[in-house]
């Protein structure tokens, strides 16, 4: 009997379940209301589900040095783009361990997360999923088996070079993608997970809430190396000028703070070195592959250069946020326009991408309950659109009471991102909006942050509704 395997992966700092009542994601509402338990509806043997928890997240009990790590940590994971594979891994593994032959991939992302589930439909469609071992006996479907195996297919295969499109892509690109291609071709023979054609397997649905458009920044990353540098100079100066090795060791207070800067700038150090590290590439005897130059580096930026969605996906589904505002967190678009696949005309849609009212976290949730009425709309769709092809949940756990006119937030009024680059992101006019910015551009106020006026989006000026009247 074939089931559904559906994968949730959340945004940074991201992880629902700790408290009773606590600022929910969409991915981990939706994680709520479709898996298996002593008090859901929906059975095991036709559903289960996998819950990837973003980068940094707090942990139970955590205290408040914890606290302060986890903030280190997502800025850290920010700015370079750290724990991205350990994520995708994290995913694979667990569609390595589950799948059966007939079963149904859904997979479900946030942000970063989004990322991640979009990077793990690449390498299902590249290296399909393993149904025997190395030399052909029964798969064996530990945990220690499967991460092994994992890391082989994301790291070795998937992350040989950057998906892109070949026609944009130069002599060298196109030489790395075919060494992909034959890693892949390789993988996929290892583990019976498919043919020299093609993989044994694809992604059913993948939804995801306002996918980043870049994982890492080269400017952050050298600022954070400089920072490193500088700060281990400063502590050595300071402790062999100003003062003896005696007053620090008798001073515990300021030999603990000297200590404490110490590890600090040894992990800026180690995280500089262990991204350039991570970014580095070799595969010797490979076709296509000239033997002077068997290493590579990736680029140091990490972000979509391939937006394309695979034809062979049964069904997929990307909500946009029309005010985020923040640089670092613009739009990643996704399709391939003009290449649809045949589907009977009562079918559902094989592709909607549309923009929805309101911030990153407006449309992708984690705010309080009492505010979340704008990304119960998002929600809302996105579970329509997934229940319609198959995925099953429990609507007594999952309740929703989406409002064209709730409240919406503005990180860029917070820290840090007060001071931080803004921009609006482009909505072109034919781009499709969900009914309810239309209903909500009608209301005669709304709370937007901290304020009560109509809803009037920059991004949306060059729009007419209500009439042929612009949205100024």
């Amino acid at each position: 009997m074939s089931k559904n395997i559906v994968i949730y992966s959340d945004g940074t700092g991201q992880r629902g379940g700790i408290l009773f009542d606590e600022p929910r994601s969409n991915i981990f509402k939706l994680f709520r209301g479709t898996r298996c338990g002593p008090d859901s509806a929906v059975n095991p043997a036709e559903q289960i589900t996998f819950y990837d928890p973003g980068i940094g997240t707090k942990v139970p009990g955590a205290g408040f040095f914890l606290s302060v790590w986890n903030r280190v940590l997502n800025t850290f994971s920010q700015a370079m783009g750290l724990g991205l594979t350990g994520n995708i891994v994290d995913c694979y593994a667990a569609l390595v361990r589950h799948w059966r032959p007939g079963d149904h991939i859904f997979l479900f992302g946030f942000s970063r997360g989004a990322y991640t589930v979009r990077c793990l439909g690449g390498v299902i469609a590249l290296c399909g999923i393993p149904t025997t071992l190395e030399d052909g006996t029964p798969l064996t479907v530990d945990k220690k088996t499967a991460r092994r195996i994992a890391k082989e297919a994301v790291k070795r295969a998937y992350q040989h070079t950057h998906s892109r499109p070949r026609k944009a892509a130069d002599t060298r690109q196109i030489e790395l993608l075919d060494q992909r291609d034959e890693l892949a071709r390789r993988f996929r023979a290892k583990y019976g997970a498919g043919t020299a054609s093609g993989p044994n397997a694809y992604p059913h649905f993948i939804g995801v809430f306002d996918t980043v458009a870049a994982l890492s920044s080269p400017k952050a990353i050298m600022i954070l190396g400089g920072v490193g540098l500088a700060m281990t100079a400063a502590i050595a100066t300071a402790c062999s000028v100003f003062l003896p090795a005696s007053a620090i060791l008798d001073n515990w207070f300021f030999g603990a703070g000297i200590a404490l800067a110490a590890i600090l700038s040894l992990a800026f150090i180690i995280a500089f070195v262990g991204n350039f590290v991570s970014r580095m590439r070799s595969e010797i005897g490979l076709p296509h592959s000239k033997w002077w130059r068997p290493f590579h580096l990736l680029d140091m930026r990490m972000k979509f250069y391939d937006t394309g969605l695979n034809i062979n996906v049964g069904y997929a589904r990307h909500a946009l946020a029309i005010d985020e505002r923040r640089k670092a967190f613009d739009r990643v678009p996704w399709g391939t326009p003009g290449v649809w696949p045949e589907r009977p005309k009562d079918a559902p849609a094989w592709f909607e991408q549309l923009w929805f009212a309101g911030c990153h976290s407006d449309i992708g949730g984690s705010y309080p309950e009492e505010e979340s009425r704008l990304s119960d709309i998002s929600l809302h769709w996105m579970l329509e659109a997934a229940h319609s092809v198959g995925l099953k949940y429990d609507p007594s756990v999952l309740k929703l009471y989406p409002d064209a006119t709730g409240p919406q937030h503005d990180e860029t009024e917070g820290f840090p991102f007060k001071w931080a680059k803004k921009i609006n992101r482009v909505i072109l006019p034919e781009a499709p909006l969900h009914p309810s910015v239309a209903e909500r551009l009608r209301a005669n106020e709304v709370l937007q942050y901290n304020i009560y006026k109509p809803y009037r989006p920059a991004s949306l000026q060059q729009r007419r509704f209500l009439g042929g009247n612009s949205c100024t």
